[in-house]
């Protein structure tokens, strides 16, 4: 009622500018309609958060594969952030992470029925090439030992990304973690124990990598030009990508931050499960798997906090594999242009802040632990890429910004550089 009066004391000109506005914040999608924002003040960045990709994976679909989301009947809103999924989410505050932007906006508000993506893309008057050519995509999986974190971390945040530089989306996606995501459980079989990748890149069921290779043109995106990137725990999702898709990998390139495809996998064994299970009051075997599919999230949430149980992605030699010179040896490694690289000091950022400085033991297993984790395992996939011919550039971050290592010693840490100069990539 007030848009009608607003455009009959205007005119007709208002009403012409108030259907574009309107126009260009709804897009149809496989999902169903959205409806957007405007992300900042500028009106330069439209937003579209919280978009589901999957159906929620609750009650009967708990620990099942991903079904693609049904439309619904009415226009989804598109306009904040949904859940986070379910984890043990606490920090030190101590700890960097959680001085700085690194903290899930939303974190009290987790949920199983988290399978959401965002959306951030230029406006109309803010498009490159006078909007004639389509916007690179940069597609980002978030980090946490595939245990921990959210698409809605302030630090992912696309707006000011895609303001500074008008041909580029950004997206951001949720995907199932720890033992919702990753069960390694008695009665599952072993080709659906890694949920949580098959969230990202299931291409029998469309989620997350092709539904925004399918959807994106809709926001101005070129599916041709999709950057897959991610940090530490994403960085060895978009790894394991190329590997388990090498014919059609929907995305034209990767860049792999702190992370590469063996980083935490494991062999299938249902020891943390049964420790998990047994905890809750189900016991152990495949009877404990029916038991703990009718316990409360929050039950399992809470003990788990109470525990040390680990639930990693499962070497299956479908998604996940356990020789990838050997799988690349074979031809199976997608051709893509990749970009990969660490930081400097990756554990400083273990490292209690309240420390004035750093002694040469200390130092000394920052350095160890840097190499053997991530510095070891790059050299391995850079030399495989080499071998086989495969474009692949190789980085160490050295940044050090005040505002991202307040305190001399941090340096480059891990986590500390996420979207810097990636656009170039893209």
């Amino acid at each position: 009622m007030q848009l009608s009066l607003i455009l009959c004391t205007l005119g007709s000109n208002a009403a012409a500018l108030a259907s574009h506005l309107f126009s260009e914040l709804r897009v149809v999608t496989s999902s169903g309609s959205l409806n957007g924002i405007y992300n900042n003040t500028e009106h330069t960045v439209r937003g579209f958060i919280g978009i589901p990709y999957a159906e929620p994976p609750v009650q009967e679909l708990r620990w099942a594969p991903p079904r693609p989301k049904s439309p619904p009947q009415s226009p989804i809103d598109a306009s904040s952030f949904r859940s986070p999924c379910a984890q043990v989410y606490t920090y030190s505050n101590n700890s960097i992470w959680s001085v700085l932007p690194y903290n899930i906006w939303n974190s009290g508000d987790m949920s199983e029925d988290c399978l959401y993506l965002n959306i951030w893309a230029p406006s109309a008057k803010h498009r490159g090439y006078g909007g004639l050519r389509k916007a690179a995509v940069m597609m980002f999986i978030h980090g946490g030992s595939y245990s921990t974190g959210a698409a809605s971390v302030a630090y992912y945040d696309g707006t000011n990304l895609v303001h500074n530089h008008n041909d580029i989306i950004v997206v951001t996606i949720n995907y199932r973690l720890n033992v919702f995501g990753f069960p390694n459980a008695p009665g599952i079989d072993l080709s659906k124990q890694n949920l949580g990748l098959l969230d990202q890149v299931d291409l029998e069921s469309r989620l997350a990598i092709e539904w925004v290779h399918n959807n994106i043109a809709r926001f101005g995106g070129d599916p041709d030009r999709i950057l897959l990137f991610g940090q530490s725990a994403g960085a060895s999702s978009a790894d394991i990508h190329a590997y388990a898709y090498p014919d059609n990998p929907l995305v034209s390139a990767l860049a792999l931050h702190s992370g590469t495809a063996p980083l935490l996998a494991t062999a299938p064994d249902h020891q943390n499960w049964n420790e998990l299970s047994t905890a809750v009051g189900c016991g152990t075997g495949t009877e404990s798997f029916q038991c703990m599919s009718q316990v409360p999230t929050m039950k399992i949430v809470e003990t788990r906090a109470h525990g040390s149980y680990n639930f990693y992605p499962i070497q299956d030699n479908i998604l996940v594999f356990s020789d990838y010179a050997a799988r690349a040896k074979m031809g199976k490694l997608a051709r893509l242009p990749t970009l990969a690289g660490i930081t400097e000091r990756e554990y400083t950022a273990i490292v209690p802040l309240s420390l004035t400085s750093i002694d040469e033991k200390l130092e000394k297993a920052i350095y160890e632990l840097g190499e053997r984790s991530f510095n070891c395992p790059l050299r391995e996939s850079v030399r495989i890429r080499i071998d086989q011919h495969v474009p692949i550039w190789r980085y160490v971050y050295y940044g050090n910004f005040t505002n991202l290592s307040p305190t001399p010693w941090l340096g480059a840490y891990h986590g500390g550089k996420k979207y810097r100069s990636l656009f170039l990539f893209a």
